[in-house]
């Protein structure tokens, strides 16, 4: 890609007009790919934003009071974007606010969407090793204890309600299982049975979502039939450079996928997959999204690929020469897409290619994980939401 220093306000204005893209996610879609510049050591941040409503820039946004956010970004000292004192610029223009900006630790549980959505990581995720465009095992693990049965699972909500003033569970729509490193599938099958049976103690009434590629075989899925509400996004990442996954990844063929993916539906279950976008060309991931979309009842988790500084560059694919890769991608997909009733979630996946809009509808939805940045606010209209 070219270099991402020479993008500025009126380029990307002009990406926003030719594309017809809000140019708040046209920026938000640079800000994902190019990283942010920060006097720090360390190689990749997170941070709550807000977008500054008094930029005229940004009316869209400020018209609809959609005006907070959250992002997981590398850090990138060549960026076109820098926080300077709590404020993010895109060169010299303000942007809006840095919410507790700080390093992009792994956690072995984290909340989204305002704290009614739950990800818990039981497996020491950061020991993982193996798909080469993962950022995982540069993170500072805070994720080394592991969940490994009932008693651990029942402990550590026991824990959870009690840290967080909770009664019960019955306020969570949704539990994910965010992590792979079982070390079978009948583990798997194991952990999430038991963690069915001990959400039900706790008055959990929402969805059991499982991200990974462990669950492959007809008798266990049919296993999770028991599971009254459960969702399987099913880590594919990438449609024809399987080699740059990990080797139990790389060895489950897109046709397996298939397979196992239609009789989770037949189940009834909620079916997607992931994919990082920047890997392969855009005829490679159209032409394999339009097929996997009679395997889906959900919209994919469409990922910006994020390089590091431990990266090697050439995991981008030839093809991408600009930025305007990721806008054409967008529009195309959203014409796979216009016709079904699947749309982007926005509190799932920071790093989209939807914020605001989606073709012409609306994209709502509670972006902020939880009410602790509260104690990093200091106007209340930053917690409107």
């Amino acid at each position: 890609m070219s270099n991402n220093s020479e993008l500025n306000v009126n380029l990307l204005c002009d990406y926003a007009e030719s594309y017809k893209i809000p140019i708040e996610d046209v920026v938000f879609i640079a800000l994902n790919y190019a990283g942010v510049h920060m006097d720090v050591s360390y190689n990749r941040m997170r941070m709550g934003f807000h977008l500054d409503g008094n930029v005229t820039l940004f009316n869209y946004a400020n018209s609809v009071n959609d005006l907070n956010y959250y992002f997981a970004l590398p850090i990138n000292h060549n960026s076109p974007f820098k926080i300077i004192r709590n404020k993010l610029f895109l060169q010299d223009y303000y942007i809006g606010t840095a919410i507790g900006a700080t390093e992009d630790f792994c956690d072995s549980h984290y909340p989204r969407r305002l704290g009614t959505s739950l990800n818990i990581n039981p497996n020491s995720r950061t020991s993982c090793r193996g798909c080469t465009f993962c950022y995982t095992a540069y993170q500072v693990p805070l994720d080394r204890e592991k969940m490994k049965n009932a008693n651990d699972i029942r402990k550590f909500f026991v824990g959870w309600i009690k840290q967080n003033n909770c009664v019960d569970l019955s306020h969570l729509i949704q539990v994910s299982v965010v992590t792979g490193c079982y070390d079978s599938e009948e583990d798997l099958v194991v952990f999430l049975l038991n963690l069915k049976n001990i959400l039900d103690e706790f008055n959990f009434s929402g969805k059991i979502f499982y991200l990974g590629s462990m669950l492959t075989t007809s008798k266990s899925i049919q296993k999770l039939r028991g599971i009254k509400d459960f969702g399987y996004c099913i880590s594919i990442e990438c449609f024809e450079k399987r080699d740059i996954l990990i080797g139990s990844k790389e060895s489950l063929t897109l046709e397996m996928a298939k397979v196992i993916m239609s009789e989770c539906l037949s189940c009834g279950f909620e079916v997607n997959y992931t994919y990082v976008i920047g890997l392969e060309n855009l005829e490679i991931m159209l032409s394999n999204m339009k097929t996997f979309l009679k395997y889906t009842n959900k919209f994919p988790t469409i990922n910006i690929l994020q390089l590091h500084s431990q990266h090697n560059k050439n995991l981008l694919d030839t093809s991408v020469i600009d930025i305007t890769f990721l806008y054409k991608a967008r529009k195309e997909i959203e014409t796979i897409y216009k016709d079904t009733t699947m749309r982007p979630l926005v509190w799932e996946d920071y790093r989209s290619l939807w914020y605001l809009k989606f073709m012409n509808e609306e994209l709502r939805g509670d972006r902020f994980p939880e009410f602790f940045w509260k104690d990093k606010i200091s106007n209340n209209h930053l917690l409107e939401h």
